[in-house]
């Protein structure tokens, strides 16, 4: 296993969009209103039909493509930090604050709840092969589990909580971010192949580009940084004025999504650069974002607690 300290850039990527992007303004195309706290996690299903969101205010909302609410889910007895979709569109996962995730049919039915931690659920995530689940949080221990819920195996080593643990392409291996400042990299199997000690703060997010070749994290240190397997060092992304919550490649893999807690969510080139700006810089809890499926939109958490859908640059 080998153990990465503070890294050197390493530049191998170059812009993207040359600068024209930046010049073009964004607006917002729509907006879904509901939740009463901070939302926490948010996605779209993989046909684009559905929004799920999950908040500080305990519940969590599935919509449709309108905004409309087709169901409320509040057996949560604290915050829902994560949701999910399996890849078939037949199911989805709320992972909370009450120790457990819910496995739920797409019709709102509850297939399965399960205790996942021993202190509070903050990530989950379907493979992609939808076949198994994986989640992670405060008692600092990543797990697998089948897609019914079924436990498999743990990942332990991490000193604090689990804030994001994500599958690659291939599902072939696991990435884990934690506040104990670290990044590890597993095979699916459970050995250790890797571990990163580049951030000066607790991590927050660390997935897989869509080719799988490459990291993207994120820190309370107020950057992004992206990464070879190898634990190199490609770019950096730097301009959040407050912590960086979540962090994710575009469908292509061409551009890179953040969010943070001065209430904006912002587009880079994969080397870095920014591209452009989404919302208006305040001091908020947390912030979500992520690209919608047909590539259109950045689906943004606002300050108001809406979700706002953002036209992103063409």
């Amino acid at each position: 296993m080998v153990i990465i300290k503070k890294a050197i850039l390493v530049p191998l990527f170059t812009a993207v969009f040359a600068g024209v992007a930046i010049s073009q303004s964004c607006t917002i195309a729509k907006s879904f209103k509901g939740h009463t706290e901070p939302l926490l996690g948010i996605a779209q299903s993989p046909d684009g039909k559905y929004l799920l969101s999950g908040s500080d205010d305990n519940t969590a909302i599935l919509w449709n493509e309108q905004g409309e609410k087709l169901k409320i889910i509040d057996v949560h007895l604290r915050s829902v930090n994560d949701v999910a979709f399996s890849p078939d569109n037949k199911r989805f996962v709320t992972a909370g604050s009450d120790e457990t995730f819910i496995i739920w049919n797409i019709d709102g039915a509850k297939f399965k709840t399960v205790r996942a931690d021993d202190i509070y659920v903050k990530t989950v995530v379907y493979s992609n092969s939808g076949n198994y689940i994986l989640s992670g949080g405060g008692d600092n221990i990543a797990r697998l589990w089948t897609s019914d819920g079924e436990l498999i195996r743990e990942y332990e080593g991490h000193s604090c909580t689990i804030y994001q643990a994500s599958f690659s392409p291939d599902d072939q291996l696991v990435v884990l971010a934690s506040c104990d400042g670290t990044v590890s990299l597993w095979d699916t199997g459970g050995r250790k192949k890797l571990t990163v000690d580049h951030h000066s703060g607790g991590v927050t997010a660390a997935s897989f580009s869509p080719d799988g070749k490459h990291i993207l994290t994120a820190s309370f240190d107020k950057s992004a940084a992206l990464w070879n397997l190898e634990g190199e060092l490609l770019a950096t992304f730097l301009g959040h004025s407050d912590e960086v919550n979540q962090a994710e490649f575009s469908s292509d893999g061409r551009f890179v999504l953040t969010a943070g807690e001065d209430a904006t969510a912002r587009l880079w080139n994969t080397d870095g650069s920014l591209i452009k700006t989404f919302g208006d810089e305040a001091r908020v809890s947390y912030t979500s974002a992520t690209f919608s499926r047909d590539g259109q939109f950045a689906i943004v958490s606002s300050k108001n607690n809406a979700i706002d859908f953002w036209y992103l640059p063409k």
